[in-house]
């Protein structure tokens, strides 16, 4: 891992552009953007992380990072952070928390802005409905999203 500093203001991330490594706060506040508005939908301070998805699958950006403060920041790549895991499995686990966090709250924010309070369990199966006549699923993918939601 090596450091990384951002000045106040300063964009980390952008969301759609390939990633490959995650960072951790070491210190400062950053603000998490999505959508082409940029809706602002949190911020993360010293001890979290952003960035992780891509080091489970490298790819596309989820979001939009901002660094509210002066940030400074440990990043890892996605081979440092399989080498990592190889060496000390512990560190999977506690990664796994991370996302499992994330996901909860992913479940809590789409609760408040359904109406009927399905949670994303309610909303996936909406998306799968609708683009299943268009678009054959990948089996892989349909059944492993179930199993992360159940």
């Amino acid at each position: 891992m090596k450091s990384v500093e951002f000045k106040a203001g300063e964009t980390i991330l952008r969301e759609g552009e390939d990633g490959d490594s995650a960072f951790f706060i070491v210190d400062g506040t950053v603000e998490v953007l999505v959508g082409a508005g940029g809706r602002r939908v949190g911020m993360l301070g010293t001890g979290e992380v952003f960035g992780e998805m891509c080091l489970i699958e490298p790819g596309p950006r989820s979001a939009t990072i901002i660094a509210l403060t002066d940030v400074t920041c440990l990043v890892t790549s996605y081979e440092e952070f399989v080498g990592s895991i190889e060496d000390n499995p512990e560190r999977a686990v506690a990664f796994m928390r991370v996302l499992v966090r994330r996901l909860r709250q992913m479940n809590d924010l789409m609760e408040k802005i359904d109406p009927n309070r399905r949670g994303l369990r309610g909303f996936v199966r909406d998306c799968q409905q609708a683009i299943a006549p268009a678009v054959p699923a990948d089996p892989e993918v349909q059944s492993l999203s179930w199993t992360m939601l159940w």
